[in-house]
């Protein structure tokens, strides 16, 4: 960073209690039980990066097919075409890791994760959703 004559664009994300979320886990190479991840709402869109290697970023979202076990992916830095892969369940309250392969779930590995609900648990000041 910071070599002269480049250009630098920076993401800059807040969480939002039943709205968002970031943070990180770590695989265990497991192929249909890896890591579970806690995020307090149902994700509606997540992005997954390894920090331990250039793989690209991968989105899981619940609109392609929009449900389990088929949340088809895509990658955030690539031209490549909506995969057919299966590697993350979405649930009402997180997301699990289906998948041993580097770009979400190998063991000891540390991935970082973003997160944004569909439908949160509880609003911005924590107080329970009515339901619909």
């Amino acid at each position: 960073t910071n070599t002269s004559s480049r250009t630098y664009v920076a993401f800059c994300f807040a969480e939002k209690q039943g709205y968002s979320k970031f943070g990180s886990y770590e695989g265990n190479d497991q192929s249909s039980d890896n890591a579970f991840v806690y995020t307090g709402f149902r994700p509606a869109w997540v992005m997954i990066k390894n920090t331990e290697n250039t793989y690209g970023w991968v989105i899981v979202n619940n609109k392609a097919l929009g449900y389990n076990p088929d949340n088809n992916f895509i990658y955030a830095n690539a031209t490549d075409t909506e995969s057919t892969n299966d590697w993350v369940d979405l649930y009402s309250n997180g997301f699990k890791i289906r998948s041993n392969t580097a770009r979400v779930g190998s063991v000891n590995e540390t991935y970082v994760y973003a997160a944004f609900a569909e439908a949160p648990f509880v609003n911005s000041n924590g107080v329970p959703c009515n339901a619909r």
